[in-house]
């Protein structure tokens, strides 16, 4: 794989006070730099069954959904999710991590999302703006399909940019804490998508809104 990553240390999870990126992921571990990319840090993410998931992924399985589906875990420095489709991939679907304000599931899992795939594509980012983060924040996820060539989204969190490695052939589950318009249930993520050396393909925005 051609990338650089620097293991960055020296503060606590999730920290960033003197305006540079995170040192450590939300549960701890240290936080990796994207060498082609100033101030940035790696969401973690792997590919794996949801049987090797055991409860984490049992907690928000849907209905009609195998145990052992290929799924794709993402833990970044506030956020988690988990994106997997069903046998016919037809629809992929979302667990999306944080606090549920309402107290209706149980940690990690405060939302979910659904979306029909149209020849393997989805036409709609899902946007899901239910969850908080530890500290009662409001957290926006969305899914976002990758450009041709693209293998890292970036993702503008105001002073880094959180990076996701495209994987599984599935939409990149997003987050940010940034843009989000509770009231109008919407929220804006700004977005590049890079190559697998970090070459910028696209920049832009994502405009979401809560599907009706």
């Amino acid at each position: 794989m051609s990338f650089v990553v620097v293991l960055l240390s020296g503060c606590l999870a999730g920290c960033h006070g003197d305006g540079g990126p995170p040192r450590h992921l939300l549960y701890g571990e240290a936080a990796a730099e994207f060498k082609p990319v100033r101030n940035s840090v790696i969401s973690v993410g792997r590919v794996l069954t949801g049987t090797a998931l055991g409860r984490r992924f049992a907690l928000c399985r849907p209905a009609g959904i195998v145990a052992d589906t290929r799924i794709v875990e993402r833990i970044g420095v506030f956020a988690e999710s988990l994106t997997f489709a069903d046998r016919r991939n037809r629809t992929v679907y979302a667990c999306d991590g944080g606090i549920d304000p309402a107290g209706e599931r149980h940690l990690p899992w405060c939302g979910g999302s659904a979306g029909r795939l149209v020849a393997g594509r989805l036409l709609d980012p899902r946007l899901d703006v239910i969850c908080r983060d530890r500290k009662g924040r409001p957290l926006a996820y969305a899914w976002i399909e990758p450009a041709l060539g693209a293998h890292w989204v970036g993702v503008d969190q105001g002073g880094y940019t959180e990076v996701y490695e495209v994987l599984g052939g599935l939409p990149v589950r997003i987050a940010t804490r940034k843009r989000i318009e509770l009231a109008r249930s919407r929220a804006t993520f700004v977005v590049t998508q890079y190559d697998s050396h970090g070459k910028a393909l696209i920049r832009g925005k994502l405009e979401a809104r809560v599907a009706g």
